[in-house]
């Protein structure tokens, strides 16, 4: 190849590098033509299509769960509550949600769910089933249901937890029909876990705000029961003795058709004779230990009037006949004493 040529051929790579870089600066933007943006609108506003995305989605779950698939209907029942938190559509998907741990026995997280739609949907027209569905939990924890451990191991009875639950009902439902069941089941639980003191709490509250209630008889009945069982004996304080009289009394006056009837009067009948002896004990101590035959008369007088027919009575009687007639009382201290010849 000639000189000439070669120098043809470095000019001609010359001008096409020197074209191309001169491409490569143009801006591409300066190839549209521009347009005046003052006639644009300024007060258009972005479509919201969440409501009808939100429903979409939740119209796929619900297909999913008729047709079986369970899991794919439970995430897009979470997409659905993670992106539209605050909108009716999210209520209806922890309800579905919900529903799906109900059927799986999931208790506590099909409460915890309902309990979510409460909080923060409190308009959620199914209310009542709400109320209801979460009975139902707290009622499966209170006849033993228990977590499983490694999905296979069974946990411990969550007793305590039934108890919070059917707290919360009283708290969402005070006035619905369900409400003494719950404080009826709290007393019953706490009962059998050894809480005395909150299931009288929780029978007290069903009589004073329920009293027209279907288990008012069952609040009296348990209340005296329970007073019952506190009482340690005649030489014992007497208060819950004197409280199981009292609940026993209006049983009887408030039910007197009640089929627990014979049951209560034969449990008046017991703790009467058991305060009937408390007085007496009492009498017996200031007439024989303090020769205080004022006070001993007093607590002899109580004995009778609590129970006319018992032997506590009858032996009032003749402590009251020795006194009125000016004997005095015999004791192991008086005998040594008057062996002794001290006055």
């Amino acid at each position: 190849m000639n000189r000439f040529v070669r120098y043809l051929l470095f000019f001609f790579s010359l001008l096409l590098s020197s074209n191309l870089n001169s491409a490569i600066r143009i801006n591409p933007l300066e190839w549209i033509e521009k347009k005046d943006v003052s006639d644009v609108p300024q007060n258009i506003k972005p479509i919201d299509d969440s409501k009808s995305v939100g429903e979409s989605t939740f119209t796929k779950a619900e297909e999913k769960y008729a047709q079986g698939k369970v899991r794919t209907a439970k995430r897009l029942s979470k997409k659905i509550i993670r992106r539209y938190p605050d909108s009716p559509i999210a209520a209806k998907a922890l309800a579905l949600k919900a529903k799906i741990h109900k059927e799986n026995e999931k208790w506590t997280k099909c409460f915890d769910e309902l309990q979510r739609i409460i909080d923060k949907h409190p308009q959620y027209e199914n209310f009542n089933e709400i109320s209801s569905n979460q009975f139902d939990c707290a009622t499966a924890l209170m006849e033993g249901s228990r977590r499983r451990i490694f999905w296979i191991l069974p946990g411990f009875k969550q007793y305590s937890k039934a108890v919070y639950q059917f707290e919360r009902i009283l708290e969402n439902a005070p006035y619905s029909d369900i409400a003494p069941f719950a404080l009826m089941n709290i007393a019953l639980l706490s009962k059998k876990t050894g809480d005395t003191e909150n299931a009288i709490d929780a029978l007290d509250r069903l009589i004073n705000y329920y009293p027209q209630s279907t288990l008012a008889p069952d609040a009296y009945f348990n209340l005296a029961r329970i007073y019952a069982d506190l009482v340690k004996g005649h030489a014992y304080d007497q208060g819950s003795t004197r409280r199981a009289i009292s609940y026993c009394e209006d049983f009887l006056v408030l039910f007197p058709n009640s089929k627990y009837a014979g049951e209560v009067q034969a449990n008046l009948k017991k703790m009467e004779n058991l305060l009937a002896k408390s007085r007496l004990d009492l009498g017996d101590f200031f007439y024989y230990h303090r020769n205080n035959t004022t006070a001993a008369l007093v607590f002899y007088n109580e004995a009778i009037t609590i129970e006319p027919d018992s032997d506590s009575a009858e032996e009032a009687r003749l402590r009251i006949r020795d006194i009125e007639t000016g004997v005095r009382p015999i004791s192991k201290g008086s005998i040594i004493r008057t062996l002794l010849g001290v006055n």
